[in-house]
Protein backbone atom coordinates (compact mmCIF):
# COMPACT_ATOMS: atom_id res chain seq x y z
CA UNK A 1 0.00 0.00 0.00
CA UNK A 2 1.36 3.71 -0.59
CA UNK A 3 0.97 7.30 -0.85
CA UNK A 4 -0.57 7.32 -4.64
CA UNK A 5 -2.71 4.45 -3.72
CA UNK A 6 -4.47 7.00 -1.13
CA UNK A 7 -4.72 9.54 -3.56
CA UNK A 8 -6.09 7.71 -6.41
CA UNK A 9 -8.77 6.25 -3.41
CA UNK A 10 -9.36 9.92 -2.73
CA UNK A 11 -9.82 11.01 -6.23
CA UNK A 12 -12.49 7.97 -6.44
CA UNK A 13 -13.91 8.97 -3.55
CA UNK A 14 -14.26 12.66 -4.78
CA UNK A 15 -14.97 11.67 -8.07
CA UNK A 16 -18.27 9.38 -6.63
CA UNK A 17 -19.23 12.59 -4.06
CA UNK A 18 -19.91 14.81 -7.20
CA UNK A 19 -21.49 12.52 -9.38
CA UNK A 20 -23.82 11.58 -6.58
CA UNK A 21 -26.20 13.63 -5.53
CA UNK A 22 -27.87 11.82 -2.58
CA UNK A 23 -24.80 12.47 0.04
CA UNK A 24 -26.54 14.69 2.50
CA UNK A 25 -24.54 18.05 3.87
CA UNK A 26 -23.12 16.58 7.02
CA UNK A 27 -21.50 13.66 5.61
CA UNK A 28 -20.29 15.03 2.65
CA UNK A 29 -18.80 18.25 4.95
CA UNK A 30 -17.29 14.99 7.05
CA UNK A 31 -15.81 13.21 3.85
CA UNK A 32 -14.59 16.70 2.47
CA UNK A 33 -12.74 17.60 6.22
CA UNK A 34 -11.19 13.93 6.14
CA UNK A 35 -9.93 14.30 2.48
CA UNK A 36 -8.11 17.74 3.56
CA UNK A 37 -6.80 16.35 6.65
CA UNK A 38 -5.53 13.26 4.57
CA UNK A 39 -3.76 15.60 1.89
CA UNK A 40 -2.17 17.64 4.83
CA UNK A 41 -1.00 14.70 6.31
CA UNK A 42 0.85 12.85 2.93
CA UNK A 43 2.20 16.41 1.94
CA UNK A 44 4.46 16.06 5.20
CA UNK A 45 8.04 14.94 4.17
CA UNK A 46 8.48 12.13 6.33
CA UNK A 47 5.10 10.53 7.04
CA UNK A 48 6.29 7.25 8.68
CA UNK A 49 8.28 8.67 10.65
CA UNK A 50 6.48 11.91 11.84
CA UNK A 51 6.80 13.17 15.87
CA UNK A 52 4.23 11.66 18.40
CA UNK A 53 1.30 14.64 18.08
CA UNK A 54 1.24 14.04 13.89
CA UNK A 55 1.31 10.31 15.19
CA UNK A 56 -1.78 10.90 17.30
CA UNK A 57 -3.39 12.83 14.18
CA UNK A 58 -2.53 9.55 12.11
CA UNK A 59 -4.86 7.59 14.63
CA UNK A 60 -7.45 10.00 14.76
CA UNK A 61 -8.30 9.99 10.81
CA UNK A 62 -8.19 6.22 10.85
CA UNK A 63 -10.69 6.47 13.45
CA UNK A 64 -12.72 9.19 11.43
CA UNK A 65 -12.09 7.32 8.14
CA UNK A 66 -13.08 4.02 9.55
CA UNK A 67 -16.66 5.77 11.50
CA UNK A 68 -17.52 7.38 8.23
CA UNK A 69 -17.25 4.12 6.62
CA UNK A 70 -19.64 2.34 8.69
CA UNK A 71 -22.21 5.38 8.50
CA UNK A 72 -21.76 5.30 4.18
CA UNK A 73 -22.29 1.31 4.40
CA UNK A 74 -25.49 2.13 6.02
CA UNK A 75 -26.39 5.21 3.91
CA UNK A 76 -25.02 5.39 0.99
CA UNK A 77 -23.06 1.05 0.26
CA UNK A 78 -21.95 2.46 -2.81
CA UNK A 79 -19.54 4.98 -1.46
CA UNK A 80 -18.46 3.11 1.41
CA UNK A 81 -15.49 0.33 0.14
CA UNK A 82 -13.74 3.43 -1.57
CA UNK A 83 -13.40 4.99 2.37
CA UNK A 84 -13.08 1.28 3.71
CA UNK A 85 -9.97 0.99 1.39
CA UNK A 86 -8.95 4.31 2.44
CA UNK A 87 -8.84 3.26 5.91
CA UNK A 88 -7.56 0.03 5.48
CA UNK A 89 -4.40 1.81 3.16
CA UNK A 90 -3.67 4.24 6.12
CA UNK A 91 -3.40 1.29 8.58
CA UNK A 92 -1.52 -0.90 6.73
CA UNK A 93 1.19 2.33 6.01
CA UNK A 94 1.55 2.52 9.92
CA UNK A 95 -0.50 5.77 9.64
Amino acid sequence: MSIDNIKTSLDKLRSNLESSGTVDSELKTLLQSLDTDIQQLLKSPDTAAAAAPAGDLRSELVERAQGISARLAVKHPHLEPVLREIADTLTNMGI
